[in-house]
């Protein structure tokens, strides 16, 4: 891993690496911007880079600090982030020795995932805050020496989970900043955060990533075909993250489903379709029924350019498969059915139940393509 494995943000990078150059880093950082830009990569990447034997202000991935970086098991590292809490647990005490076998197995997955992409999201079940005694564990370690020349380095993800006793916690922790230490704290809502710890933080925001630089980085880094990287790009809404996640071979029965749950809406009885919502509730996380909606509008969206002979690859996995839809419904209104999907997304976000969403976009989707439907969301 290098600079160079950060999509995009530039800007970003080329600050961090004037501030290494001066010797001019800060004791703490506050790393801000959407989710899936990057934060949580480049603080990696800076502990790396801090911790490097050979190199000042790019990692040689040579050296044995650099090796144990790639597995995140170097002394100098630190991730905190959101953990249950144990059985029994008591304040001061180790934040995962109460917590059983297999949660632990769970935290030692999640880092060795994080380790093979730093884009990878943890996810730890049960797990809704950052506790204090994970706080408190970064106040005993900053007070050790750290190992060999490089610094201690202590990465506090999706920050803004702390509840007010671990704030607290932090800040006394940051008002006697150790020499040797370096606290890096990633959030995509910076606004959540006590104004007294962005304060004592140098804050550095990212950028959004835009979708011609998410396709970019998954055909060049990842070798996916122009036709599903603009497909995975338009649905991640600029999250980096979110995308690689779509790569997997699941995409396209992804996808399928999405059509498939699509026609249900169209022309299968309010009975057969509440049995098909009830295997979405049963199965499906909200993240997942957005990303539903967003591949039904994307189709969509590739069925109206090709029926207005626009936008067509003839050698697409999709082209005959969009052929026939179009074939079948040649006289839907595809603006105002993309519209309704666009309504559907905005509704989940505001968390409205997911039956209803569904049992309304139906409704919707049959008012457009002609035909009449008796269903009576109560959905305005």
């Amino acid at each position: 891993m290098s600079w160079t494995s950060i999509v995009n943000q530039s800007r970003v990078k080329d600050l961090l690496v004037a501030s290494i150059k001066r010797k001019r880093l800060a004791h703490a950082y506050l790393f801000s911007g959407p989710a899936g830009s990057g934060k949580y990569a480049t603080a990696i990447e800076l502990a790396k880079v801090v911790n490097c034997e050979h190199s000042e202000s790019e990692t040689c991935g040579k050296c044995s600090d650099c090796s144990k970086f790639d597995s995140l098991q170097h002394p100098n590292v630190k991730l905190i982030f959101q953990l249950p809490v144990g059985k029994g647990e008591k304040a001061g005490e180790d934040p995962i020795a109460k917590l059983s076998d297999d949660e632990i197995s769970i935290i030692r997955e999640q880092i060795n995932l994080k380790a093979r992409n730093p884009y990878h999201p943890v996810s730890i079940p049960k797990a809704n805050t950052i506790k204090v005694n994970s706080i408190r564990e970064i106040r005993r370690e900053s007070s050790l020496s750290a190992f060999g020349k490089g610094k201690k380095v202590f990465i506090i993800i999706d920050a803004e989970t702390m509840n007010d006793e671990s704030s607290n916690a932090l800040l006394k922790t940051l008002e006697e900043p150790h020499e040797d230490t370096l606290l890096i704290l990633t959030t995509s809502n910076p606004d959540a955060l006590l104004p007294t710890l962005v304060s004592r933080c140098q804050h550095i925001r990212f950028d959004s990533l835009s979708d011609d630089i998410i396709i970019e980085a998954l055909q060049e880094r990842k070798g996916i075909p122009p036709a599903q990287a603009k497909t995975i790009a338009r649905l991640v809404n600029g999250n980096y993250s979110r995308a690689l996640q779509y790569m997997d071979a699941s995409f396209h029965e992804r996808q399928e489903y999405a059509v498939d749950f699509l026609r249900s809406m169209l022309f299968k009885s309010r009975r057969g379709l509440m049995s098909e919502i009830e295997n979405i509730m049963s199965e499906y996380q909200k993240p997942d029924v957005r990303d539903m909606f967003r591949l039904m509008e994307q189709w969509l969206h590739d069925a109206m350019m090709l029926q207005q002979g626009i936008g067509s690859d003839p050698d697409s996995g999709d082209y005959e498969s969009l052929k026939k839809f179009i074939s079948v419904y040649p006289d839907w209104d595809y603006p105002s059915a993309c519209e309704s999907l666009e309504r559907a997304v905005s509704l989940l976000d505001k968390n409205v139940y997911i039956p209803l969403i569904v049992l309304d976009l139906s409704a919707r989707l049959k008012k457009h393509l002609g035909v009449s439907s008796p269903i009576r969301t109560g959905v305005k």
